[in-house]
């Protein structure tokens, strides 16, 4: 049965989207129904942003096919794993998608072995010493891309060469930004909630 939006209800974390959203059961992509049984498995969770989106199941295909890779879900090298999740989180920290940011701040902490890192670098990567140099121009690069793309020169491409990126990963780094910035935008229209085992809170 689909879960219809009233525009009356208040928002609450069982209300996934301000649209309707599809049970798991009822979508018929093998790709998108595989990625939620995959999701439940192996993290206990369907998470919020991606049943919103399952709406329009295809679309969330083509895009879960370009975003997941992206993130580093596939074992690329290249950038790290607590790279991306820095560029993901201090990007959705400046947008304030209360979804995204608790989502990625959450898998930063979880990555940095450290809950509080993530939370500390959504708010200001600026206050937080652990990051190493490579970290901290990844962050300023994301935040340029984020709020004001003009505004890089090819001085600040040459410093995160000095910092060892070559210019595959500088593209990558600025196509994480550029994309979760995206996904900021969407969560943020349909008010999507993040999970709570996002946020560390433990559920009843």
């Amino acid at each position: 049965m689909t879960t219809t939006a009233d525009s009356a209800t208040a928002l609450t974390t069982a209300r996934i989207s301000r649209l309707d959203v599809p049970e798991v059961d009822e979508l018929s992509n093998p790709a998108v129904k595989g990625f939620f049984t995959h999701q439940q498995r192996e993290e206990g969770l369907t998470s919020n942003w991606f049943r919103a989106l399952a709406l329009n199941e295809d679309d969330l295909g083509r895009l879960n096919a370009y975003l997941l890779p992206l993130l580093g879900t596939d074992g690329r090298g290249g950038l790290t794993a607590r790279e991306r999740e820095v560029i993901a989180t201090v990007v959705s920290g400046e947008n304030r998608c209360a979804y995204c940011h608790t989502n990625h701040a959450n898998k930063l902490g979880k990555v940095a072995g450290d809950w509080s890192f993530g939370q500390r670098v959504a708010i200001d990567h600026h206050q937080v010493h652990e990051l190493t140099d490579r970290e901290r121009g990844l962050a300023d690069l994301a935040i340029a891309v984020n709020n004001n793309p003009q505004s890089i020169r090819d001085d600040d491409l040459a410093g995160l060469r000095r910092l060892g990126l070559d210019d595959h990963l500088i593209l990558e780094a600025i196509s994480i930004a550029a994309f979760i910035g995206a996904t900021n935008r969407i969560g943020i229209a349909l008010s999507v909630p993040p999970n709570p085992e996002y946020t560390g809170v433990p559920q009843n």
